[in-house]
């Protein structure tokens, strides 16, 4: 695709209006990939001060960058991938902090009490940073909870266009030191625009999918079956019992993930990738 700078022009301004429309956040930069987009973030913050993170159902970046950066991390504890209230408010109190990220739904499948999570950060002014890869185009998408959001628009993601991400700010002096460039890649742009055009529709697919996925296995062990979210989590307590779901999984052409692992719940279980399907 051969297109110009003044395509490149046009196609950040549309992306940039209906991501401002999806995030209630004005002020938004498009860059390479979702990890720059947390560097830059983070790159915000002072590095004698702790960034909390969840024990689980976060982005493997956000163990490695900090580690990178050499900023201190401390994580809060979850239930099954929903951030402990009770635990943030103790690590908020007994540190200093300068951000919470996270990202909602942990983990793709567990809906985070944003409202609270806002309220307690704001106490002790520490910044919220979430991470909205599989929130876009939904509820869960709210920069009315976030000082900062990053996104990711790579693979398997919600808005699946190989590369790119965004940040975005409420906070206009915080916007300003960020200092970044819009990511300009044309061709890549016109697949985010597209993709973001498709959004609700795919969408309303994977949620039926999983509707469809949860009724065919109900009988078994569904972590927070009635969240919003684009992969379904099974905790298994046989081995009988893993091998079935993952026989079901084989049988309907489902992509599946073992756990324990960071990304999904650090407890044993099968992840039916949902957000890895694509409508025929």
């Amino acid at each position: 695709m051969n297109l110009s700078s003044t395509d490149a022009s046009r196609l950040l301004a549309q992306i940039k209006q209906d991501l401002q429309k999806r995030t209630k956040h004005q002020l938004i930069t498009l860059t390479t990939r979702g990890d720059a987009a947390i560097k830059a973030a983070l790159s915000l913050l002072p590095k004698d001060k702790t960034l909390l993170i969840p024990e689980e159902g976060g982005w493997l970046s956000y163990l490695k960058i900090p580690r990178e950066k050499k900023i201190p991390v401390l994580t809060v504890k979850c239930d099954a991938a929903k951030i402990d209230l009770s635990d943030l408010q103790e690590k908020l109190k007994s540190n200093p902090c300068s951000a919470l990220l996270y990202q909602n739904p942990g983990g793709y499948f567990a809906e985070q009490s944003m409202r609270e999570i806002s309220a307690l950060c704001k106490e002790y002014h520490c910044l919220v940073i979430i991470d909205v890869s599989g929130a876009i185009g939904t509820v869960l998408c709210a920069g009315d909870f976030a000082d900062i959001l990053v996104c990711s628009f790579g693979k398997w993601k919600l808005v699946e266009a190989g590369k790119g991400g965004f940040i975005s700010c409420k906070d206009e002096k915080m916007y300003a030191s960020l200092s970044l460039n819009d990511f300009d890649d044309t061709t890549v742009l016109a697949l985010i625009r597209d993709g973001l055009q498709l959004l609700d529709q795919k969408i309303g697919f994977l949620l039926e999918k999983r509707k469809s996925i949860r009724r065919d296995l109900q009988d078994y062990q569904i972590i927070h079956p009635q969240d919003l979210g684009f992969v379904i989590v099974i905790a298994f307590s046989t081995s009988e019992e893993k091998e079935k779901i993952i026989n079901y999984c084989h049988q309907n052409e489902l992509e599946w993930t073992e756990c324990p692992r960071y990304i999904r719940v650090q407890r044993p279980a099968i992840s039916i990738e949902l957000k890895r399907l694509h409508k025929s």
